[in-house]
């Protein structure tokens, strides 16, 4: 079960952000208890499901390693090894008592049948598991099934915990992916059970750009972008990076810092000159942030490096845009053909370039590299 994270962890003021009612705040000052800290060991659960009107073509044991140890690995490397995830496959098919397509699974779920779907899932599940071992569930459908739609996978979060067994549970994750799944999907859907937000940029017309808000630059926008590592921030808010990683601008005038590239193994014999964020405070809600990004770890693939800058508000929910990037080259594009948005792709500066917020009176202007692969920054704050 998951252990509690160091004091070091909280939010350092007044660069935090408190957290908000909205759901999934990106606050910072404490932890919504509701959700595992994902810091130290958690525990999860891996369950299929079939149906009588499908006969599984494969085992659950084959369909497993689509996951993992993908998935665990992602948090390994975006955590800096402080979040284990060891899970647990349960190699049987548990049959559910209806049809696949009985259900009328798809993304949009009419609520009586998502109900259904998951009061018979639980059924066939509580005899053969306990449930109350694990902080992560996955039940994951025969992908061969008719039935089955992969548009439908995600965490449903119940308004109170139902009791299954000895256990109380608060989310599932339903996976429902085809074979073979989408890149990064069980990584994204597990960021919302450490009570991360969606970052995309979901169309009200159902059709459109999703990807306006983040591009390619967080596992939360877009599980298939070219730097899926977590933002900074994020890391910050799971316990990953503590206060001493974090530049916190809290006066006026010139400050200068030396970022760290984010996805590199953290210092820990000397962590306060292993900066990985610059923050400076924008408003009672918001923050403007800094962060090196260059071609390692989970985001060996992007195409481009720099500092990256994006805000952060604490009072806007999932999928209404809580982060944003600031495209750094507006004038361009970059990564046509792999990016899930060029116009993003190039955002961050690299040296000599500068970004300004009139509206805030914050300059940051992108100085040398350093021999780590990180970059020197100026930062003037009205």
């Amino acid at each position: 079960m998951t252990s509690a994270p160091g004091t070091g962890a909280l939010a350092d003021e007044p660069c935090g952000l408190p957290r908000s009612t909205v759901h999934h705040s990106e606050g910072l000052d404490s932890w919504n208890d509701d959700y595992p800290r994902p810091v130290g060991t958690l525990d999860a659960v891996m369950l299929f499901l079939s149906f009588p009107d499908a006969e599984p073509e494969l085992s659950p044991e084959r369909i497993a390693e689509d996951y993992f140890p993908a998935t665990a690995e992602y948090f390994d490397r975006s955590s800096y090894g402080r979040l284990t995830l060891e899970t647990e496959i349960v190699g049987e098919w548990l049959e559910m008592p209806a049809d696949s397509v009985d259900y009328g699974i798809q993304r949009d779920w009419p609520a009586e049948l998502r109900a259904d779907y998951l009061h018979d899932a639980l059924s066939v599940i509580a005899p053969r598991t306990d449930l109350a071992a694990f902080d992560v569930v996955y039940l994951v459908a025969d992908p061969d099934a008719p039935g089955v739609d992969s548009d439908a996978t995600k965490v449903v979060n119940f308004n109170s915990p139902i009791t299954v067994g000895e256990a109380e549970i608060r989310r599932l994750v339903t996976v429902f992916e085809h074979r073979r799944p989408d890149r990064n999907v069980l990584a994204h859907e597990t960021g919302h059970v450490f009570d991360l937000p969606d970052l995309y940029n979901r169309p009200t017309e159902g059709t459109g750009d999703w990807d306006t808000h983040v591009g390619d630059w967080d596992l939360m926008g877009s599980q298939f972008g070219l730097a899926p590592d977590l933002f900074g921030w994020h890391k910050w808010k799971m316990g990953w990076l503590d206060a001493e990683h974090i530049a916190c601008v809290r006066s006026a005038g010139t400050s200068l810092h030396t970022l760290e590239p984010l996805g590199a193994p953290l210092d820990e014999r000397n962590p306060t000159a292993d900066t990985r964020l610059a923050v400076v405070r924008t408003g009672p809600a918001e923050a403007l942030v800094a962060e090196a990004r260059t071609p390692i770890g989970n985001d060996r693939d992007l195409c481009t490096r720099g500092v990256l800058l994006y805000r952060v508000r604490s009072d806007v929910p999932s999928a209404e845009g809580p982060v944003e990037v600031i495209d750094g080259h507006p004038e361009t594009e970059a990564c046509h053909g792999t990016s899930v948005h060029p116009r993003l792709a190039d955002a961050p500066l690299e040296t000599g370039e500068s970004y300004v917020d009139a509206a805030n009176g914050v300059r940051v202007e992108v100085g040398e590299r350093t021999a780590s692969g990180g970059w020197h920054i100026r930062v003037d704050k009205e």
